[in-house]
């Protein structure tokens, strides 16, 4: 078995290091321990729901805070930064951190993993990625807590607050507020802009945030590459394309932003 992992290339390496935390992150899920006693859910719900949580699309077939307790909702969020920062990058900061060397393989394994091509150190590199997401995650967090503290209590609060900014910030689309999900705060300037602000700082990708920060560094200032300038352009439109479009075709949409004010209409 080892030595038929070690003949796959590095892209087949990293679609079977996904398809195996799927895999196992199904069965975690199907546990009844992580379930809350009124679930319904089957074991292609959960496995769905790990699809989707790694693959981070925001889909389900059964609503994560009716199905899943604490423990539950704890495997979800590790899936969902799993497939925000990727396997590989968690095995090779662990690998790094226990002092042990890579490959040249497992190396270029992991340079693909996340399009990585610059002579900078790897290492560096990989830690930087860590330390730079639970930062924000974690900013994040703190200004959600502000609010929902208050709403759910010190413990709920806190834990919703970091449910939510990590799976924003890795684009999941997951909530753990049941099927209404965050319809109850459309209007809240706070958590609004706090989520979007997430959402696009973690869908910009490491090389755009990195690239980026040489512009805040008078030693290695440069111009910057074509690959972030073809994102943060690509991101602006699409952002003001979207709000643009969907301000006019539900203007008058009761169902939807109708009954608004015009700044509410515009935040939501």
């Amino acid at each position: 078995m080892k030595h038929l992992f070690s003949r796959l290339s590095p892209a087949q390496k990293i679609i079977l290091s996904f398809l195996l935390v799927i895999f196992c992150g199904s069965l975690l899920l199907s546990l009844p321990w992580v379930q809350t006693a009124s679930s319904q859910a089957g074991y292609l719900d959960h496995l769905f729901t790990a699809v989707s949580m790694v693959c981070v699309t925001g889909l389900f077939t059964r609503s994560v805070v009716d199905t899943y307790n604490v423990w539950g909702q704890l495997l979800c969020m590790l899936l969902i930064q799993i497939g925000g920062l990727g396997i590989l990058t968690f095995i090779g900061f662990f690998t790094m951190e226990s002092r042990k060397k890579l490959s040249l393989k497992d190396r270029r394994i992991l340079r693909d993993s996340f399009s990585y091509g610059h002579n900078r150190t790897l290492g560096q590199f990989v830690r930087s990625i860590f330390i730079t997401t639970f930062t924000i995650e974690g900013l994040g967090a703190l200004l959600l807590m502000i609010r929902f503290i208050p709403k759910f209590g010190l413990g709920r609060g806190i834990f919703n607050s970091i449910f939510l900014a990590v799976s924003a910030f890795c684009n999941a689309g997951f909530d753990n507020f049941g099927n209404d999900s965050l319809l109850g705060l459309q209007t809240d300037v706070l958590v609004n802009i706090t989520l979007a602000l997430l959402i696009i700082t973690g869908g910009l990708g490491f090389m755009v945030w990195f690239d980026l920060a040489t512009q805040l560094d008078k030693k290695k200032k440069r111009r910057l590459r074509f690959h972030t300038k073809l994102v943060l352009f690509l991101t602006a439109g699409i952002l003001l394309f979207g709000t643009i479009s969907t301000l006019f075709t539900e203007w008058h949409n009761p169902g939807t932003i109708g009954n608004l004010s015009v700044p509410e209409k515009v935040l939501v």
